[in-house]
């Protein structure tokens, strides 16, 4: 036998072993374990399992018609590249933060402003509270900041949308993070019960009072309500109603226990609101300008050309 025909042999050897492999059921438990892993890196609780499992009720209502192979393809990567930011993004923010308190130039000081304005405080939304609704409250708050997104970005992921994928990350923390740090850095305003001189209802404990100072000073806007908010307008686009409903209770109690917390002022949540709703708009536009004019025609055609062939049948 030649060695030109040991190659061709042993290239259709490799191609119809390929053929033969299950890759849909391979790319299924590859995205089961990145999940898995995300919420292990998270510190996940059970709670936040039951979340995700009952937003993926549904799924099936907001699926795009696309293979799952070719899905697989160029979705796995991009959920694998989502956990490892994810999984070193803590180290990357608070080095940001630290940076930002020691070369701060805060231009604006509002901590007497905001405390002298009539129930900016948000101490109203504490006229009912009980010890089992501040452990709820705490659970929704700490949590709240991530899972918000991971839910809807896992939830678009099985849905076979890289679209919505990178629409739900860049309206979060892809954009929200670098547009929101001008702000932090010309706006110095503390939490409330900071400044109110009242107990943190968080129960957070930190080593020195500079730690204490970075992790209480970056209050406006606010970015749980941002977060929360950008996801809530995206998740009211989806089909599903009962992805809807769990998106809109979860969600406004992110942000009403940034209040009931006694973390942000009224402001901070207003200002987070309009500031979600620009990042939004700001996400729609880079996707329509690059799904339209960036993403080359090649890739289109071979992503959805099952979607084609079905039509054509």
């Amino acid at each position: 036998m030649g060695q030109g025909e040991f190659i061709v042999n042993n290239s259709s050897h490799w191609r119809q072993w390929i053929q033969l492999q299950d890759w849909t059921m391979y790319g299924i438990l590859v995205s089961i374990f990145l999940i898995w892993r995300i919420g292990a890196v998270g510190g996940w609780s059970s709670y936040c399992w039951i979340l995700l499992i009952l937003s993926l009720m549904t799924v099936r209502r907001d699926q795009v018609e696309v293979e799952w192979k070719r899905f697989f393809l160029f979705s796995v990567p991009l959920l694998g590249l989502f956990y490892y930011f994810y999984s070193t993004g803590d180290g990357i923010w608070i080095h940001m933060a630290f940076k930002i308190f020691k070369n701060s130039s805060h231009v604006f000081r509002w901590d007497n402003l905001m405390n002298s304005i009539p129930l900016n405080s948000a101490g109203w939304v504490r006229t009912f509270h009980t010890p089992f609704l501040d452990r709820v409250m705490v659970w929704i708050y700490n949590y709240g900041f991530v899972m918000s997104l991971w839910v809807c970005i896992i939830r678009a992921y099985w849905t076979r949308s890289i679209k919505k994928m990178l629409s739900y990350a860049l309206s979060g923390h892809l954009l929200q993070f670098p547009l929101i740090l001008p702000f932090y850095n010309l706006v110095l305003l503390h939490e409330v019960w900071y400044v109110r001189h009242q107990p943190d209802l968080l129960h957070r404990t930190f080593t020195s009072h500079n730690e204490l100072l970075v992790n209480v000073m970056n209050c406006f806007p606010s970015m749980h309500t941002s977060i929360s908010f950008a996801m809530l307008l995206l998740a009211l686009r989806e089909k599903d109603q009962f992805f809807k409903v769990i998106m809109v209770m979860y969600c406004s109690s992110i942000i009403v226990s940034t209040m009931y917390l006694q973390i942000h002022w009224i402001a901070d949540v207003i200002a987070g609101i309009l500031f979600a709703w620009g990042v939004v708009k700001l996400s729609d536009f880079i996707l329509n300008l690059a799904s339209t004019k960036l993403l080359p025609s090649n890739f289109k055609r071979f992503y959805l050309a099952n979607v084609s062939a079905t039509i054509a049948a």
